[in-house]
């Protein structure tokens, strides 16, 4: 074998165990959906009164951790591939799709749709 190919192999081996170093656990996309709710909160309707939005980043902050535990838990399925992991959860009767690898996650399906739904039902509960 010539030292390329032996190169080439070598850094491919490498890059296999630095993925399956960094792949993410489900605490690692807890944090994510805990981030991506925070996000849903602080983009919600402008119309909402001041005193609405500070009520709702405080449902956020003492009860987003238990509704990220409780999806978590009982509505999400991950899928470890070593190298990558695919993350699987239903949210407000929407499907949300997000690769999880070197430590990123990647949105594939449904994180938008469960905003939009998620902020729908803020406004909802506010009036």
């Amino acid at each position: 074998m010539s030292n390329i190919k032996l190169a080439i192999v070598a850094s491919l081996l490498g890059l296999c165990v630095v993925l399956a170093l960094t792949n993410p656990s489900s605490q690692d996309y807890g944090a994510f959906l805990q981030a991506q709710l925070g996000l849903a909160v602080a983009r919600m309707d402008q119309s909402l009164s001041e005193q609405e939005r500070t009520l709702m980043h405080g449902l956020y902050t003492t009860q987003g951790p238990k509704l990220i535990g409780l999806v978590l838990q009982k509505y999400t399925q991950r899928r470890n591939f070593g190298l990558f992991s695919l993350f699987e959860s239903h949210v407000l009767e929407q499907k949300v799709v997000v690769v999880g690898v070197a430590s990123r996650f990647i949105p594939v399906e449904g994180v938008e749709e469960a905003t939009v739904k998620l902020g729908r039902l803020v406004a909802t509960l506010n009036r």
